[in-house]
């Protein structure tokens, strides 16, 4: 691998009531969001471990937010919900912003530390292609440091398909089509470096894409695909906003002008930016299926 730093690995924040422990263990003790590590969250680390060694990829291990146990004062210092009603109608979760708050601890990583690109991936990610490495060397090429861009490495259900560019002979480069899913994921310094202005303090989840095509840079997908997802993945609580989302809109209401915002500005987005979009639907590989 010539000019890829592939260095950073984020672990994915909570099983039913677990969090994932850092290799860093003088970091764990001086934080008390974060919990020890039980014995299957260490074999899914190891088996992700196994196969970036296998790959020769360099990584690091960097510790994840355990968003449960976010203090008062921690999330009024790091957490908009005002900005987060007025975008999103709707607030986030303490796991949605414990996850988004793990995404930005690596951007701001890149950005200190001058890493021009990172592949990002959670600990339930399944490494599907033996080509990776050669991949990643050639995003890198293909996409230098100083230009913000994102590339998801994972099955995206739907891609332009009038937006192709070649990467090499397997693989084809698309504009990704409201994407979502952060378990594996290319991304320039520059692009980490507009997410740590624009992201913070928090209002959006981590990998709502469309939002981050709109408004800050490109995001693409690769075709095909080259991280899945272990089992261990259905086993996320992240999903329980959705008791939150039906109770915030009980409690108040339809918000009618969130809606005419919404609708007028992806509209105005597709005329500016897709005038003749063809959708293409993916399809999951065998080898993804669990």
């Amino acid at each position: 691998m010539t000019s890829l730093a592939i260095r950073l690995i984020i672990l994915k924040y909570c099983l039913p009531s677990h969090c994932r422990s850092s290799l860093f263990h003088a970091y764990r003790k001086q934080h008390s969001r974060f919990r020890y590590q039980p014995a299957q969250d260490k074999e899914r680390r190891e088996h992700l471990e196994t196969q970036l060694r296998k790959l020769s990829i360099p990584y690091a291990i960097t510790e994840a937010v355990y968003g449960k146990a976010l203090s008062a004062e921690e999330l009024a210092a790091s957490y908009d919900p005002e900005k987060a009603i007025w975008r999103f109608n709707r607030e986030l979760s303490k796991d949605e912003i414990g996850c988004a708050l793990s995404h930005m601890n690596i951007y701001r990583k890149m950005v200190a530390e001058d890493i021009p690109h990172a592949l990002v991936l959670e600990d339930d990610a399944n490494l599907l292609d033996d080509q990776l490495p050669a991949t990643l060397s050639n995003l890198a090429w293909h996409y230098p440091a100083s230009l913000p861009i994102a590339v998801l490495l994972s099955h995206a259900k739907r891609y332009d398909e009038n937006t192709e560019d070649r990467l090499h002979n397997q693989h084809r480069l698309y504009e990704a089509y409201r994407g979502v899913c952060a378990h594996g994921y290319f991304i320039t310094k520059a692009a980490a470096q507009m997410m740590v202005e624009k992201l913070f303090p928090i209002y959006v989840v981590a990998d709502k894409w469309e939002y981050f095509q709109e408004e800050f840079f490109p995001v693409k997908v690769l075709v095909p695909y080259s991280i899945g997802l272990t089992s261990a993945s259905l086993a996320s609580n992240i999903g329980e906003s959705s008791d939150r989302i039906k109770e915030l809109s009980e409690m108040r209401g339809r918000n009618y002008m969130y809606y005419v915002r919404k609708y007028f500005k992806r509209i105005g987005y597709l005329f500016r930016s897709r005038p003749f979009v063809k959708i293409k639907y993916q399809e999951k590989l065998q080898s993804d299926m669990h």
